[in-house]
C-alpha cells in the first residue's frame, strides 16, 4: 500500500476535499472534529496524536494516484475515486466511452 505524501495537504484543493469528507458522513465524528480542528487552526494545531488520526483518516480516504495512469488524482476527484474503484475523472470517462461501444 501507497501512503499518501503529506506534502500534498499544501495543495490548493485539498481543504474543499477535507470539508467534502466531513460532510459525506465517510468518518467517525472524532476524525470530523479532527478535521474541523485542522481546517480552522491548520494541521500544525494539531497533536501528534490527532495528526495520526488524521493522516490515517487521510490515508483510508483517497487513493494515491489513478489505477490506470498512475497520475495523481486531484483533491476535488478524490471521493469520486474512491467509490469508482480508483479512477481519475479522466480514466473513468474513458473507460465508461469504450464500455458503450
Amino acid at each position: 500500500m501507497i501512503i499518501m505524501k503529506k506534502e500534498r495537504y499544501n495543495e490548493e484543493d485539498f481543504a474543499g476535499f477535507v470539508q467534502d469528507l466531513i460532510q459525506s458522513g465517510r468518518i467517525e465524528s472524532k476524525e470530523a472534529g479532527i478535521a474541523k480542528q485542522m481546517m480552522d487552526k491548520g494541521y500544525g494545531s494539531l497533536t501528534d496524536k490527532q495528526r495520526y488520526v488524521f493522516d490515517k483518516m487521510i490515508e483510508n480516504n483517497s487513493v494515491d494516484e489513478c489505477k490506470l495512469c498512475a497520475c495523481d488524482i486531484p483533491w476535488c476527484e478524490m471521493l469520486e475515486a474512491l467509490d469508482n474503484g480508483g479512477y481519475c475523472n479522466y480514466c473513468q470517462h474513458m473507460m465508461e466511452k469504450i464500455e458503450k461501444e
